[in-house]
């Protein structure tokens, strides 16, 4: 693993429709998760916002990211804005939030 490879204990939800799927669906007793962070999408809060209630939406700077590396770290793009819960997105390869997480 590089230097960049985290572990943190995440349960990833696919396909969520908005971060309140991604919360009722998460699995605090989830097993840690090494995960390369390949992108940190800083937005506005506004910004956040409208991703945040339409995760299966296309955008641009999730296209083609994600994945895993050598079938260990789950590579993923962090997603944070202020005051706001930071998600980490895994489009494996798409451009919508194909497996969509939050730290416990």
């Amino acid at each position: 693993m590089s230097a960049s490879t985290i572990t943190l204990n995440i349960s990833f939800v696919r396909k969520p429709v908005d971060l309140h799927d991604v919360i009722a669906n998460s699995d605090p007793d989830k097993r840690t998760t090494d995960v390369y962070i390949e992108l940190h999408q800083a937005l506005t809060t506004a910004e956040y916002d409208r991703f945040a209630v339409n995760l299966l939406r296309d955008y641009e700077w999730l296209r083609g990211r994600g994945g895993y590396i050598n079938n260990e770290a789950r590579s993923v793009v962090k997603v944070t804005a202020p005051d706001r819960t930071t998600l980490y997105v895994d489009p494996s390869g798409n451009a919508y939030g194909r497996y969509v997480g939050i730290a416990a």
